[in-house]
Formats: C-alpha cells, structure tokens, sequence
C-alpha cells in the first residue's frame, strides 16, 4: 500500500479554483498535492503524519509579490550593516513564514549604504524553505537632487547617465519577476515628506519607457515599474509593460486597456508614493474591469495619511499582510465579489503576476504543497497571524502553533 507523506483530514478546503469549500481531505507525496478525497476515503490511508484540521479552514499559503526585505528593510528594521544583512534577510523571511506567506516577490535595487550583491542575496534565500523571487532594479529617490541606485552597483549613488541600454540589459537578465525594474517616478520611499520634494517627479521620457521595455522583451523578460499618476501609467501601458506596480491614481479607462492588454496590477492600499494610495474602491474598478490585480504589503513600509481603514497602524512589515486587506476586501464583499475572489489577490493572482500559476496558488492536484490552516477565511474571520495554526512548506509543516 502506498505510503503517503502527508494527510491533511476533515478540513475546510478552500482550493481557490472553487468559490465554495469542500469538507475533504488533501493527500500530499514529495512535496506535491496528490489528491482531494472524501474524508472516509482519508481514514483508510497510511501516511507518515496525518492533521486533523476538524475546524479549520485548509487553503493555499499566501504570496507577497512585492518587499523589499533582503535590502532596505534589512537597514530600516534592523539597523544594520556589512556582513550582517544576510541575517536581517533571513529574520524578515521568518517573519513571512510566521504569517502564512511562504512565496515573496522581493527587490534589490541598489542602496546607498548596504553593498551586498545580488548574488549572495539569491543564495541566502536559497537556504530558506521560503520560495523567494528577486526583481532586479534602478531606483531614484525624490531628494533634492535626484538619487539614483542599482542592483547592479549596491552600497553607492549612480547617475542618470550611468542607466543606459547595457545597464537595462543587465538588469533584465538578472531579473526573476517583473517587480520594480525600473521607477518611472522617483520614490518618497520611507522619507519624511520635506526630504522628498520630487517624490512622484518622472524620471523617463515615452522614448526611453518604450526602449527600456524593449529591452526587456527582447530578452525574454517581462517588466514592472514603480509608477503614480495618470499621466505616467500611460506611458507605461502606451510602451507595453507588463506589471504596474502602485498605481496609484490611474483611472478607469486605464483600467479598461491594462485588461484589454493583459497588464497586471500590484496594488498597494497602504501607501508607496507621494500619491493618495490605491482606494477600495479603486481596486473594485480594476477587477471589474478584468484586470488581474494582487495586495501586496512592500514591507516595510510606513502608512499613507490619505490610505483608507488603516489609521491604527504605522508601519507595515509582513505581520500587517491581512491587515492592509481588510478595507478592500470588506467593500468588494459588500459590492457583489465572493470572500474565495477576494482572496485570489494574496494567492492565485499574485502567483501569476510571478508567472508561478503552474506551481502555486491553489490548492490542485500536481502543484506544490504550499498550504496553511487557519481558524477560519483570513481578513473576513480574522487579521491576526495567531489564527494562521500551520504552515505547509512543499508538503512539510514548517510552522505549527497547535
């Protein structure tokens, strides 16, 4: 008889390829969810190590596709430097585990003071059970004058000259996601507002997005860009990127033509511009619009005066994942959108704005075994990470409060 790895028994499974929960059972070999069985079916198996999730909701781990943990977060949170900040990444990677998130979308974008490369950032977080992407990218922060910096030189300042087509390149072929590749508008990043003056400022003429684009294409690479303000996003979707990153302040005919030509949404609620951030109502537009749009925390990142619902919190680590959901999810709920569609934007959508549909966001036989069980649906039932009792990493418990 077979010998599973794994049972997963009498829970609420919520698959995400269904809006409705099936009270069955998970079977998991190597890592892979095998199978979805009647619970009396389950009874029958052997398996190396069985959950009773009487009680619980069973559904796929969650997805950040956009931080910034292995860099700035490493000097933000942890005051850090040198040879330290690999520890720092690791310690915010568990921080993820710790809240259900186990796939994360991250950046490394150059700082002016932390200088550790790509590289050995790609093998820090190879030694982590956490499914880790890196989008590799130029930043420009809004000072007084214009900061640049690049993955492809960590720990100084570059010019604008510095990013021609060769550097595009570079950062192309290293680059695993389309996250925030380029900044069509300079960051007010974590800076007080009087440090910033050209927070939200373009950086990038139409003539230079449509070739930096290009770039990417013709490398086999999609592209995502920091972008605020109407005007600027049109440039970006008039280029034919492919992720938009914030957003803030697009419109709804933009939305209409992200959707007509397949361009991603990663919304922040929360803040990550000098602009009033994502509204829930906005968010509703652009999934109305059919525009496949994920939540994502950009950890760490400090809380917009104008974001909507989330004055008691301050700043937003991966703790605060649920949290920043709440108001969005509550006005969709209300607005006609079932609580499994809400849910699709920190599962299903984001592993697809990764290009890991195939892989994750779902709990279906063949992909991985990527799962945690909570004490009912996230946000709707609870925002506390206490609620989330396991998380299941490639078919193995990696984190369990019960």
């Amino acid at each position: 008889m077979l010998l599973w790895d794994l049972v997963i028994k009498n829970g609420h499974i919520l698959t995400m390829d269904s809006p409705r929960e099936q009270y069955k059972s998970v079977l998991i070999k190597n890592g892979i969810i095998s199978d979805i069985v009647d619970n009396e079916t389950a009874e029958t198996l052997d398996a190396r190590e069985v959950i009773d999730a009487t009680g619980l909701v069973v559904m796929p781990a969650l997805i950040d596709c956009h931080t910034h943990l292995c860099e700035y977060a490493t000097e933000g949170v942890h005051h850090i430097r040198g040879k330290s900040q690999t520890i720092a990444a690791i310690s915010n990677y568990l921080d993820c585990l710790k809240s259900g998130i186990t796939t994360i979308g991250d950046h490394h974008l150059g700082h002016p003071v932390l200088a550790a490369p790509l590289e050995l950032l790609k093998d820090t977080a190879q030694n982590t059970v956490l499914n880790i992407k890196f989008a590799a990218g130029m930043c420009c922060l809004g000072t007084e004058p214009l900061a640049y910096t690049s993955s492809l030189r960590p720990g100084g300042n570059l010019t604008l000259d510095d990013l021609d087509n060769s550097h595009f390149a570079r950062l192309a072929v290293e680059s695993e996601f389309p996250g925030e590749n380029i900044f069509i508008t300079a960051t007010v990043a974590n800076l007080p507002c009087h440090l910033v003056p050209n927070g939200g400022k373009r950086i990038f003429d139409s003539e230079d997005i449509f070739k930096i684009v290009n770039i990417f294409h013709l490398l086999g690479k999609k592209i995502g860009a920091h972008i605020e303000g109407a005007e600027n996003i049109q440039l970006f979707i008039d280029a034919g990127g492919d992720v938009v990153h914030h957003g803030h302040g697009a419109n709804n005919g933009q939305f209409d033509e992200m959707a007509r030509k397949n361009i991603f949404l990663v919304a922040t609620p929360h803040g990550g511009t000098s602009s009033s951030p994502n509204t829930p109502e906005d968010i509703y537009n652009a999934l109305n619009a059919g525009v496949t749009t994920a939540i994502a925390t950009d950890s760490y990142l400090p809380v917009h005066a104008k974001a909507v619902g989330l004055d008691d919190i301050k700043m937003v680590g991966p703790k605060d994942f649920l949290n920043i959901c709440k108001p969005t999810f509550e006005y969709l709920n209300k607005h006609g959108v079932a609580k499994a569609d809400c849910l699709k934007m920190i599962t299903m959508n984001a592993a697809q704005i990764m290009g890991l549909e195939a892989e994750i966001g779902s709990i279906t036989k063949l992909k991985r075994a990527d799962i945690i069980l909570c004490k009912g649906l996230p946000v709707f039932d609870f925002t506390d990470t206490e609620s989330i009792t396991t998380v299941i990493k490639d078919g193995l418990i990696e984190f369990n409060r019960c």
